[in-house]
């Protein structure tokens, strides 16, 4: 009888422990995946806003935005750049400046030395990384050719 205990008590100590590490488990993957929108986008807070956009989406002139945008960012776009190769390692792409989730960003994309292509969004205030999400890879040739190839 107490051999039986011990093995009953002995299950429910593992299952115990197990049930433990699935909770920690689960709660490490909601941190450290982030906070995300309806669209599938990072939600993150930037240090400088963007301004309101006017009129219907689409009608508005790219190159006054992108004006408007520079006169607001605090670091120039070798700043950012050299923020995004800091996170990943790699070969500099394209860079945009942009609004995105209200904020003016840096959008670097990076030809990762791990063969991937990063996205990597870098704040115009502060020059700290916002987000970084990466695409396919660098050498693969479906689709007839890959993003910022000219």
């Amino acid at each position: 009888m107490r051999n039986l205990l011990r093995g009953q008590r002995g299950i429910l100590i593992i299952l115990a422990v197990v049930g433990i590490i699935a909770l920690v488990g689960t709660a490490t993957a909601f941190a450290v995946g982030g906070d995300r929108d309806d669209d599938g986008d990072e939600n993150f807070t930037g240090s400088v806003a963007a301004p309101q956009e006017n009129g219907p989406e689409g009608s508005h002139d790219e190159s006054a935005e992108t004006q408007s945008l520079q006169k607001l960012a605090e670091i120039d776009q070798n700043a950012a750049e050299q923020a995004a190769l800091q996170s990943v390692p790699g070969k500099v792409q394209g860079v945009k400046l942009e609004e995105e989730n209200g904020f003016v960003v840096y959008e670097v994309e990076v030809a990762g030395n791990d063969g991937q292509t990063h996205h990597v969004d870098v704040d115009a205030g502060n020059g700290k990384v916002l987000q970084q999400e990466t695409g396919e890879d660098n050498d693969s040739d479906e689709g007839g050719g890959e993003a910022g190839e000219q």
